[in-house]
């Protein structure tokens, strides 16, 4: 019997990656047995990349025959790469690379949350355009705005001092801004475009 040895592409994880997914052999599956890798978008950043380590768990399979995959799990992904079991593999790239321009863990989150909102990754040119940062609240969004605007002089005098920011908050609510929870406390605050 012969064993032939194939070299671990640099994306399968020794671990449970920030961002990536864990793709199975179905053959292996199908047959009661669990065969697969888990790989790092953090390192396989192209789609040559994600298809060598889908390759890999492939030929690396127990089982006879193995020539289809699923992502059976993943860390960091969108819902919109997350919710089927055959995510392309371009999109995953895309986002791969979107992502490791990111080193701020509240921006990444911030990304993800946008990109979840308009079911695609986003360009980072139209990810600034939508991201207004991480705010206390709502609230204190709303007196910023007003501020860099000028529409509020710093530090406002009576009577500009007592405005309801929570009601203005709200109204920016309208005109397309929203807020999301910011997982290091605050919010993020969007602007839908």
């Amino acid at each position: 019997m012969t064993t032939t040895t194939l070299e671990v592409p640099a994306g399968i994880a020794t671990g449970l990656p920030e961002i990536g997914c864990y793709f199975a052999c179905l053959a292996s599956y199908n047959s009661g047995r669990l065969h697969g890798a888990w790989i790092d978008l953090e390192l396989a950043t192209l789609p040559e990349e994600i298809q060598e380590c889908i390759d890999w768990v492939l030929a690396t399979s127990p089982t006879p025959g193995a020539e289809e995959w699923a992502m059976h799990d993943h860390a960091g992904l969108p819902g919109y790469l997350s919710g089927t079991e055959w995510p392309s593999i371009e999109d995953l790239a895309t986002w791969a690379g979107a992502v490791a321009d990111l080193s701020d863990t509240d921006e990444l989150e911030a990304f993800r949350l946008a990109c979840e909102d308009q079911g695609e990754t986003l360009t980072d040119d139209a990810f600034r355009e939508t991201y207004q940062g991480c705010h206390s609240s709502g609230e204190d969004y709303a007196s910023q705005l007003a501020e860099d605007t000028g529409t509020l002089p710093d530090p406002a005098p009576w009577p500009l001092s007592c405005i309801d920011w929570a009601a203005a908050w709200r109204e920016l609510t309208f005109d397309g801004y929203r807020s999301e929870p910011c997982s290091s406390g605050g919010v993020h605050i969007f602007l839908s475009c």
